[in-house]
C-alpha cells in the first residue's frame, strides 16, 4: 500500500477544496516553538521534528484510514518555553491555547470532523496548552481534535517528560548512557534532524561534547533538584526542576550529546515514534479511544501549568527572563 498522500492547505484551490469529504478529512498541523538548538541545528528544529512525525504517523496508519484525505496547515511557532537565549520566539501559554481554540473553531464551522496537533516540544506547559484547546474544542463543537505528541508520550512510558533513555536505549547504534540528560538538542533530535533535514545541520555537531543539566549542577557546585528519574514528580520537585532547568538554558544551549547522532538512528526514532502515535491516533479516528484517554501524564495538572495567573505567579517566582516570557 502506498504511502497516504500529504495535500498542503495552502496550494489548494477553491474547486480543489469544495471537491474534499471535509466530514472524513483529516487536518493536521504542527504546533511548535522557533527556538534554540545549540549552535548546531536550526531554530525550527521542533516545528520540523513535529512535522516529520505527522507525516511518519501516516505510513503507519491501518489500511481501512487510506482512503481519508490529509490536509496540513503551515506550522503554527506560537509556543511557550523555549530556551532564553536571542533567537527563540516566546509566547504565553495563554497565546497558544487561544490561537488553536480559534483555528479548531474555524475548522469545525466548514464541517472538518478530525483535527490532529502535531508537536515535538516538551515543555509541559506547552504541550498542555495544545491539550486545553484540543479539549475546548472538541467538547463544545462535538468534533475529535487531538494532540499526537500526547497520545504518543501516554503510550512510550506513561510518565511524561522529554527524556526517553529507556524507550530508545535498545535501538541499533545508540550508546544508552548518551540518552541521559538528553532533553534539547542532543542525540535524540539532531538524529532526527539528520534523517528529515540533513542539509541544515551543521556538521560540526560531531565535535560537540556532551552536556547535560545534571553535569553542569556538578562542575557550578548547585543543590540538585530532588525529581525522581522516570517518574511524573510532585510539583514543588517540578518547580524546582524547571527553575535549574531555565538557569541551565541561560548559559547552554543543548542538553545531551549530539556528537553520537546520525541519519541512521534519526529513521529508527521516527518509526518507533510514529508508530505508535498511529496505533493511538487510529483508535481515536475509529472511535475506540475515549476522549478522557486523550491526554499525557501531565493532563491532571493543567491548572497549575496553564492557567493565566498561575503561570504569571510561577514565571516570577522562576525568575524567568523577558525575552521568553
Amino acid at each position: 500500500m502506498p504511502d497516504p498522500i500529504w495535500i498542503r492547505w495552502e496550494t489548494l484551490t477553491k474547486k480543489q477544496f469544495d471537491a474534499i469529504d471535509r466530514a472524513s478529512a483529516v487536518v493536521f498541523v504542527t504546533c511548535s516553538p522557533l527556538e534554540v538548538h545549540g549552535p548546531h541545528l536550526p531554530l525550527g528544529a521542533d516545528a520540523l521534528e513535529g512535522e516529520g512525525l505527522a507525516e511518519r504517523t501516516l505510513r503507519f496508519l491501518p489500511e481501512r484510514h487510506a482512503g481519508r484525505t490529509f490536509l496540513k496547515l503551515p506550522f503554527i511557532y506560537a509556543a511557550t518555553d523555549g530556551v532564553p537565549q536571542p533567537g527563540t520566539i516566546a509566547f504565553q501559554p495563554s497565546t497558544t491555547i487561544r490561537v488553536l481554540e480559534d483555528m479548531g473553531n474555524s475548522l469545525a464551522a466548514q464541517g472538518f470532523r478530525h483535527v490532529v496537533i502535531s508537536n515535538f516540544h516538551g515543555s509541559p506547559r506547552h504541550f498542555l496548552a495544545i491539550e486545553t484547546a484540543c479539549e475546548s474544542v472538541s467538547k463544545a463543537r462535538g468534533i475529535q481534535m487531538v494532540s499526537i505528541f500526547s497520545l504518543m508520550l501516554s503510550r512510550l512510558n506513561g510518565q511524561g517528560g522529554s527524556e526517553l533513555t529507556e524507550v530508545l536505549g535498545h535501538l541499533p547504534g545508540i550508546v544508552k548512557s548518551d540518552l541521559v540528560g538528553d532533553t534539547h538538542g542532543g542525540l535524540v533530535e539532531t538524529s532526527q534532524l539528520l534523517a528529515l533535514h540533513p542539509d541544515w545541520v551543521d556538521p560540526d555537531y560531531k565535535q560537540l561534547p556532551r552536556r547535560t543539566v545534571d553535569l553542569w549542577i556538578e562542575e557550578t557546585g548547585r543543590p540538585k533538584p530532588a525529581t525522581p528519574r522516570g517518574k511524573l514528580a510532585s510539583v514543588p520537585s517540578m518547580f524546582e526542576g524547571f527553575k535549574t532547568g531555565i538557569h541551565y538554558f541561560c548559559e547552554e544551549t543543548y542538553a545531551g550529546a549530539p556528537a553520537g547522532a546520525s541519519a541512521e538512528i534519526g529513521e529508527q526514532i521516527l518509526d518507533l515514534l510514529a508508530g505508535r502515535s498511529a496505533e493511538a491516533l487510529a483508535e481515536v479516528l475509529d472511535g475506540t479511544l475515549p476522549p478522557e484517554q486523550w491526554h499525557s501524564p501531565y493532563w491532571k495538572l493543567r491548572h497549575v501549568f496553564v492557567n493565566p495567573l498561575a503561570v504569571r505567579f510561577f514565571d516570577l517566582l522562576l525568575n524567568v527572563p523577558r525575552n521568553v516570557r
